[in-house]
């Protein structure tokens, strides 16, 4: 979106603001890393228009490894075409809405709305088609964890179908905005489509729910400590800096 900002910011952004995905409203994982990369020095358009992009363009991602799943499940399809459907629709809203002239159009009805220019650079087309792909290996390391952990429970976890089934729920538990982090929802889905019994299906999903919710926690305490080191090296290097008026 036209700003430039050092990478191992930008991870601790993420890893501290995700953890208001946690809290009740669906909104909160945004206000969290928009609100850390405003106070970061971005400008507010840009920090929180970020966010937005790099979530639209994470499920898109989904959807097209769910999409890439299915020929791989086609034997289960014909009885549960449901994960199908789900994937099917979420592509065609993502070519919609990941269009440049919709993403003008909105940007457009916004400044009308909030009468403020809402400076922000529009990506093109190819940008935004290699920002999807360069979620790909995300969602690829999420489908192949959860199969891990089905697979310590049942040898015999089908990979195809317990990938699509990780996929699925996690885009069901995008789209169901007031439940924090999807609980619940995405539990439900996993166990519908992914084919595993009752038990090893409902212990493959929390299992892999209190994995993730490590990976965050951890994140985020790794992020704040890089944080602290960071103001103190800046704070010495200020002081080295400042004159010495006893001189």
């Amino acid at each position: 979106l036209g700003r430039t900002v050092p990478r191992g910011r930008v991870v601790r952004w993420y890893f501290l603001g995700e953890l208001g995905k946690y809290l009740p409203g669906g909104v909160w994982t945004v206000v969290g890393r928009g609100e850390l990369a405003r106070r970061g020095g971005v400008d507010r358009t840009v920090a929180y228009g970020s966010v937005a992009l790099s979530l639209v363009a994470l499920y898109v991602a989904a959807a097209v490894v769910a999409a890439g799943l299915v020929p791989f499940d086609l034997a289960r399809q014909a009885d549960d075409p449901r994960p199908l459907l789900g994937v099917a629709v979420v592509l065609a809203v993502a070519a919609v809405a990941l269009r440049p002239a919709t993403i003008e159009a909105g940007l457009g009805l916004a400044r009308r709305v909030t009468g403020r220019p809402l400076a922000i650079a529009v990506p093109r087309g190819r940008e935004t088609t290699l920002l999807v792909v360069r979620y790909v290996p995300s969602w690829l390391g999420i489908a192949v964890g959860t199969w891990a952990v089905a697979r310590a429970l049942d040898p015999d976890a089908p990979f195809a179908r317990v990938a699509l089934a990780t996929v699925v729920s996690w885009i069901a538990g995008f789209v169901a905005v007031p439940v924090p982090a999807g609980g619940g929802i995405r539990e439900a889905v996993f166990l519908a489509v992914a084919g595993l019994s009752g038990g090893v299906g409902a212990a493959t999903a929390i299992a892999a729910r209190i994995l993730f919710v490590a990976v965050d926690a951890g994140g985020a305490g790794v992020a704040s400590l890089t944080a602290g080191g960071s103001r103190l090296r800046r704070g010495a290097r200020g002081r080295l800096a400042a004159p010495d008026h006893r001189d």
